[in-house]
């Protein structure tokens, strides 16, 4: 027999406890002292009677019974049969009562938590001959990462059914439960400190399962999208307007989106700017779990870009409206003074020749006027099916004669394969004849302007180049040259490329420039050929 358990049969015999009679359970712990350690040790409960299902599940062939108890030995929980707890209830062992060795005798309990070591008694080891049929089990646990509680964990049944490795087994039982535990410990930890960042993120969260169940909708979300997440937690994403269908295809497709811009409205006077983002969530083995998404509110980027914006307009409005009435004062001081010379002449039909000038300073003024409000708002492009080949051949033919007079020749080389586009011809053309006129002006004498054509099939489009070895432009006149009212000429107003720019825009097309001070420019006009 085990020293230990002999010296407890002594001191129960010395404490005059009667081996024949019922062991008489003594202190006992009120229901709400029970209430108060069984929500103590509550995790260590649920763990273990996660583990002691499994075990009695594997012990299907006898009767067993499980006990856990504190510290002090107070049982706080017991699984297993009926039969055995209704057997043992009787000798007043139950939840609440505390395994002592004073009153109850020689037991299992009492000395693993007093020698802080497994044991186990069995059969004619008890002190009490009424349980000389019985075989018991106990490890003690102390779970110094969880709190630091302690207690005990015990197996009962009968003789028959004793076997050394139920020791081991309870030992290996109170490693697991240690285990799952402090893993438990750690998701915990880990899960607050999840939910501390995303609670606090300045970004709206939203998770869901892979069935698109939404399983997290932090602050900020419920701030952005005016839904409280008390009420959208457990319920699909999918109903949301502005975003259900990103999860919808990051669930079903694996489809991450990134950066959608979209405006969510989350009162009557709130509107919010977002870029939202959404990604499958998927484990190691490429598994779908779920999906993630953030929503960055760019509200302030875009009210700022929006007043930049304004800005920009008004100082270009004022830039325009100070270059228009540049242009307009000169003619406009001549005509005055031609009238006021008529007012004091004594013979004003003497000065009926300066008429002519007159009108045509006027007239100079209306184009002024009419190329500023076409710059500004040029007509819509009413489209037709032109052939490209013959509509470049027919402006070149347009434009030799001016280039002659300067000694230049302009070269074309179109591409064979040049089909039908649809464009406005003559505003197309009015672009055309400004970039060559522009070309033919730069040069000073026996120059050479090349218009090339290219058809991109594949993208739907068609570009035209228009290249001379004219005297070129600096990078800060490049930078300038679609600004109204900018010109390198010396009696230039600054309006054709703008309107060329505005032309080509509203055919949905681009303008591009390069230019080498000193060996000459290239335009790139790329058009839609619908």
């Amino acid at each position: 027999m085990d020293i230990r358990i002999e010296k407890s049969r002594q001191r129960c015999f010395q404490q005059g406890l009667d081996p024949n009679g019922l062991p008489m359970p003594g202190l006992k712990l009120t229901a709400k002292q029970l209430q108060d350690e069984k929500h103590k040790y509550s995790d260590i409960l649920v763990v273990t009677n996660y583990f002691a299902e499994k075990i009695l599940a594997f012990l299907v062939e006898a009767p067993h019974l499980i006990v856990v108890t504190n510290d002090e030995g107070f049982i706080l929980d017991n699984y297993g049969d009926e039969a055995m707890k209704a057997t043992i209830s009787k000798f007043g062992i139950h939840e609440g009562m505390k395994c002592e060795e004073n009153t109850m005798g020689t037991n299992v309990v009492s000395l693993a938590l007093q020698e802080q070591k497994p044991i186990q008694i069995i059969g004619k080891e008890h002190y009490h001959t009424m349980l000389e049929q019985s075989a018991c089990y106990s490890v003690p646990f102390h779970f110094t990462g969880f709190h630091n509680l302690s207690g005990a964990i015990a197996i009962m049944t009968s003789v028959e059914h004793h076997h050394p490795a139920y020791l081991a087994l309870l030992v290996n039982m109170v490693d697991s439960i240690e285990r799952e535990l402090s893993l438990r410990l750690t998701n915990h930890n880990q899960n607050l400190v999840q939910q501390l960042v995303v609670s606090n993120m300045r970004n709206g969260i939203i998770m869901t399962d892979e069935r698109g169940i939404i399983t997290e909708f932090n602050a900020f979300a419920e701030k952005i999208t005016g839904r409280n997440r008390t009420s959208v937690i457990g319920t699909p994403v999918f109903p949301f307007e502005h975003f259900g269908s990103y999860f919808y295809q990051a669930l079903k497709y694996r489809k991450q989106s990134e950066n959608i811009e979209f405006t969510l409205r989350s009162s009557l006077d709130q509107e919010n700017v977002c870029l939202f983002d959404v990604l499958p969530i998927l484990n190691e083995q490429g598994e779908l779990l779920g999906a993630f998404a953030q929503f960055r509110d760019i509200t302030d980027r875009v009210v700022l870009e929006r007043q930049i914006i304004n800005s920009e307009k008004f100082s270009a409005i004022g830039r325009m409206a100070a270059g228009l009435a540049h242009e307009i004062r000169n003619p406009l001081t001549a005509i005055i003074g031609f009238f006021q010379l008529s007012k004091q002449a004594k013979e004003p039909y003497k000065l009926w020749n300066y008429m002519d000038l007159i009108d045509t300073e006027l007239q100079s003024m209306k184009q002024l006027v009419s190329d500023f409000v076409v710059m500004a708002k040029p007509g819509s492009p009413e489209r037709k099916a032109v052939n490209l080949q013959e509509f470049l051949k027919d402006t070149i033919r347009f434009m030799d004669s001016q280039a002659i007079l300067k000694n230049t020749a302009i070269r074309a080389n179109l591409d064979n394969v040049l089909t039908i586009a649809k464009i406005d011809p003559s505003q197309i053309k009015q672009v055309l004849i400004n970039l060559l006129q522009n070309a033919i002006e730069s040069i000073e004498k026996n120059g050479v302007i090349q218009l090339s054509a290219e058809l991109d099939r594949d993208n739907g489009k068609f570009k035209i180049i228009i290249e001379d070895n004219g005297v070129g432009m600096t990078k800060e006149e490049l930078d300038q040259i679609m600004n109204p009212f900018f010109s390198t000429k010396e009696n230039g107003v600054g309006l054709g490329l703008s309107i060329c720019y505005r032309i080509i825009e509203n055919h949905k097309g681009t303008m591009t420039a390069t230019s080498t001070k000193g060996y000459g420019t290239r335009f790139e006009v790329t058009l839609p050929l619908e």
